[in-house]
């Protein structure tokens, strides 16, 4: 989800402030487990990789099956056309098979519906969603479903109207919301972390998934991770990657 960068901001030092004064853990809480390291894999970016799926999707890893199809309900902006293409074809190249995306012509065959409209257009094609926008600023959206672990359908939002004219807004967008369409429902929140998916904005915007959002798709798709793999269970396997 994409919000204006000032109010996510606000979000993240007013949070950091809470967190920041409570120095004592209360009584009876345990410490937290140690961190979890893979072969090739930091304790960092495992971190980062739980906060970004299994802590934000019931506590389980979800991920598309092998082929997933993508249709654009509005082709009006060439410029996206060609940034989600380029995105899907940079995606396939790195997942090798592992995941094979492809952009179809009919609607119906499709696995993931592409909305480059306004709000309200897309809560009426998607009226599931209509409760993730109160009270936000959100100008992209990604909505997924899901049995067992293996996501089945979904869409994609970006707001056209509200970033009308910023094309740059848009491409960041676009990138963000289809990396969350992949199974990351979450966003990453170590300071440092170089991602289309950190839990604000970063700028300049991002206009291309960067080495850790690479390797967040690597991991998320290697074959060893399974969907509907809970927390335990991918710590086991993840030491082995």
């Amino acid at each position: 989800m994409i919000q204006r960068n000032l109010a996510r901001f606000i979000i993240v030092i007013s949070c950091s402030l809470f967190f920041a004064c409570k120095k004592d853990r209360p009584n009876g809480i345990a410490p937290s487990p140690a961190p979890v390291e893979g072969k090739t894999y930091s304790a960092n970016e495992i971190i980062d990789f739980k906060q970004m799926t299994i802590r934000r999707a019931g506590n389980r890893i979800i991920k598309w099956p092998k082929n997933v199809s993508f249709y654009l309900v509005h082709t009006a902006y060439p410029h996206m056309t060609k940034e989600i293409d380029n995105i899907l074809a940079e995606i396939n190249q790195l997942l090798d098979n592992q995941l094979v995306l492809t952009r179809t012509t009919d609607w119906a065959a499709a696995n993931i519906q592409v909305f480059l409209t306004d709000r309200d257009s897309y809560i009426n094609a998607e009226p599931d969603t209509k409760g993730s926008f109160e009270n936000t600023s959100y100008t992209g959206l990604a909505h997924l479903k899901w049995t067992d672990g293996v996501i089945s359908r979904g869409s994609v939002f970006v707001d056209m109207s509200r970033t009308s004219g910023d094309t740059l807004q848009q491409r960041y967008i676009i990138h963000h919301e289809i990396m969350h369409a992949l199974g990351f429902y979450g966003h990453a929140t170590l300071a440092g972390t170089y991602t289309v998916l950190f839990q604000y904005t970063l700028m300049p915007y991002i206009l291309n998934y960067t080495n850790f959002d690479k390797r967040m798709m690597l991991l998320l798709y290697n074959p060893a991770i399974r969907a509907n793999m809970t927390e335990s269970e991918f710590d086991i396997a993840v030491k082995e990657i």
